[in-house]
């Protein structure tokens, strides 16, 4: 990253997250798509970094879902459409495989609650509607679908017959009602993320897991690039974290790290950015390689970025994933 300065503001500046006031300016983007300039601030306090000035969430209109807007790498509408036939399987597949492990090694009173905050387009809802139901030998566990989103995708999820809530009935959600939350690509853009771990939490049950993807800053790769690194979008990406981030932010909602070592989220992540089938093709051959997913995994950190659970009273943590 760039030189740091101390906030010129005298402290006006603070932190989106924990609202320290001891936030360093890392440095400055362009925006060709807005025309206008980005400051990043971190704050050593919780090791986040954030985007100032918030553009807004209105920018997540039918083009941005469409790859028009400043993220080209978005596709609502193919994944709406037929998620089967998109790259989000080999994600989606890596996703059940991880909760598949952990719901099995930490067994449920009853049917899986499900929660997809952020569910876009509905692809890992129509996925998980799919299956069906977690099998763990002669045991299983059907599952139940909640979405969260806004945006005309909700409004179709909905009309699909999918429970989809805005944020007001989300947050008059009881305590502990679900098994699983997943927020895949959520958090980078959300303006005061706090917040809605603090709801996520509550809704989680004890011994429930929160799956949580998001780029890790501290990179290999993303210390290389710098702000040049294509994951920074000042736009959209709002919000930036590290492990340690995440594991404050999880500590300070009464969560607990899990980590667990992704595959197909990394293949994914590698196929999504090549732009022409040729590269695509060539990518996937190469990924048939472990120690090429692993050594991806390692320049990007994506298996270093860690989920959570809540623990249960008077338990002992359940085990991490593989």
């Amino acid at each position: 990253m760039t030189t740091e300065h101390p906030d010129p503001g005298g402290g006006s500046v603070v932190c989106r997250c924990c609202g320290s006031k001891r936030v360093t300016l890392r440095g400055r983007r362009h925006s060709r798509f807005l025309g206008r300039d980005f400051d990043f601030w971190h704050c050593p306090d919780c090791d986040f970094m954030f985007v100032e000035p918030f553009s807004g969430y209105a920018i997540y209109d039918d083009a941005y879902y469409k790859g028009l807007g400043p993220d080209p790498y978005v596709d609502y509408e193919s994944e709406y459409r037929n998620h089967r036939a998109t790259d989000r399987m080999l994600e989606f597949d890596d996703l059940w495989r991880l909760a598949t492990g952990f719901i099995t090694d930490n067994i449920p009173e009853g049917p899986v609650e499900w929660l997809d905050f952020g569910c876009g387009a509905g692809g890992l809802l129509k996925y998980l509607s799919n299956k069906g139901e977690f099998r763990s030998g002669e045991r299983t566990w059907p599952i139940r679908l909640t979405g969260h989103d806004v945006g005309s995708y909700a409004d179709m999820l909905g009309n699909d017959g999918f429970r989809i809530l805005g944020l007001d009935d989300l947050a008059a959600e009881p305590d502990a009602r679900y098994d699983v939350i997943s927020m895949i690509e959520v958090v980078e853009h959300i303006e005061f993320p706090d917040p809605v771990f603090a709801l996520v939490a509550r809704l989680l049950k004890p011994g429930g897991l929160l799956l949580v993807t998001t780029g890790n800053i501290t990179s290999l790769v993303a210390a290389w690039k710098g702000l040049d690194y294509g994951y920074i979008m000042p736009e959209v990406h709002v919000s930036y974290f590290t492990p340690r981030a995440l594991c404050i932010i999880y500590a300070r909602h009464g969560l607990v790290p899990v980590r667990f070592r992704y595959d197909g989220a990394v293949r994914f992540k590698v196929v999504k950015t090549l732009r022409t089938p040729g590269r695509q093709r060539l990518a996937r051959m190469a990924m048939r390689i472990p120690l090429v997913v692993r050594a991806i995994d390692g320049l990007f950190g994506t298996s270093r970025m860690p989920c959570a659970t809540k623990p249960r009273q008077g338990r002992g943590l359940p085990p991490a994933g593989n």
